[in-house]
Parts: C-alpha cells; structure tokens; sequence
C-alpha cells in the first residue's frame, strides 16, 4: 500500500524501526485481493465459474478481480467471501506473503493509501492489515438495503459523517455524526441512508471472531 510503514521486529520485510514499502497505488492493492482470492479459491479447487456463480457474480468479473483489473464493492467480497468459507477482513488483511504477527508489529496508515475496495462509490479504506486482531475500516458513500449481512465477528460503527439508519433485525436506529452502535456476531443487520445524502463511518470489526 501506498506510503505504509510496517515492521515485524526481526523479520526479512523490516527493521525494528519501521520500513517505507513502496507500490504502484490503487493497482498494487487491487492486485493482492484478486491474489488472494485467486490462492483461496485454488487451494479449495473451487473453479472461477463455481465461486462466482455462488457470490452472484459474472465468471468475467471474477476474473478481472482476480487479476487485479476490477474493484470491487463490500458487498461482492461479501459474498466472495462467503462462497469461499472465509470473512471479508480475512481476505482484505491477511497477506499470503507476510509472517505471522509478532512482538512488536506496528502499521501505520497513510491518507494517501490505495484501496482495493469502493463502497456506494468511495473507497472503502483498511485502516490496519498484517493478520490484525480487529479490523478498523472507513467507509465513504451511500447504502441501500440489498443485502442482509450476517456474519460470526461483532462489529463497532461510528458515524463520522452525515446519517445512517442501521436495522439490526426487526429494530431500526437512525445514527447522526457522533452516535454509534455496536452489536455481536450473528445478528441480522443491513444499512441504509438517505436519497442523495452519503455517509462517512468508522466501523470495527474482529479480525477473527473470538479471537482475543
């Protein structure tokens, strides 16, 4: 990622004091998803036209994504993700050429970082990566409810912009700039803002469920 400073202390990537990595941008980052969709769905061997058939996808897109042509939206990963057996922040973060996370490991996100990801149209950005044990992501953009998302991580959001209506089930809260919501794994949840008025929100996410 663009700018990224990252250390694993005694590690090959980085020294102790922390390591510019330089990339090619928004191109580099496409490409490591579509890596590691591509290493997932390979070693499940699941082919293109199975996964993308399950995740509602054309056989087309899929490619491109794993070749690191396309971006993606949160709900397509969402259910690549699914058809895959594995979670969003799990694809998203756990790089297949980094080492395990050590005493430490340190990442610090720049402003200028690339993202792999649009959400409503924004970038969706990932505030943290190298196998973390949360998932802080900031996403910029509009929401419809086309999706029912349910899945085993809990998960924090804060509004940092604009309005958000958050159904979780049969219940419904709408959030200004400054409220927030948290809720456990498992709960039946979907977004929605207003016509014509996008939102900017900070959510958290396990980056393993149950994994403290």
């Amino acid at each position: 990622m663009s700018d990224a400073v990252s250390s694993r202390r005694g590690g090959a990537a980085a020294s102790a004091s922390g390591v510019e990595r330089a990339d090619d941008g928004p191109a580099s980052a496409s490409r490591a998803l579509g890596a590691r969709i591509r290493a997932l769905r390979q070693s499940q061997r699941l082919t293109l036209t199975q996964v993308a058939t399950q995740a509602e996808l054309s056989h087309s897109f899929l490619s491109q994504v794993e070749r690191g042509l396309e971006r993606m939206s949160m709900t397509s990963l969402f259910r690549v993700a699914q058809a895959l057996g594995t979670t969003q922040q799990a694809l998203l973060t756990d790089d297949a050429d980094t080492e395990p996370r050590g005493a430490g490991t340190f990442h610090v996100f720049r402003a200028s970082e690339a993202t792999p990801l649009d959400a409503g149209g924004s970038p969706l950005r990932v505030l943290a990566r190298d196998h973390p044990r949360f998932v802080p992501m900031v996403m910029s953009g509009s929401f419809t409810e086309d999706l029912w998302w349910v899945h085993d991580e809990e998960e924090f959001v804060y509004v940092l912009e604009g309005r958000l209506t958050v159904v979780l089930d049969a219940e419904e809260f709408v959030l200004d700039a400054g409220d927030a919501v948290y809720y456990q794994g498992g709960i039946r949840h979907r977004w929605r803002t207003d016509p014509d008025r996008p939102v900017q929100v900070l959510t958290v996410k396990e980056g393993r469920a149950g994994g403290h």
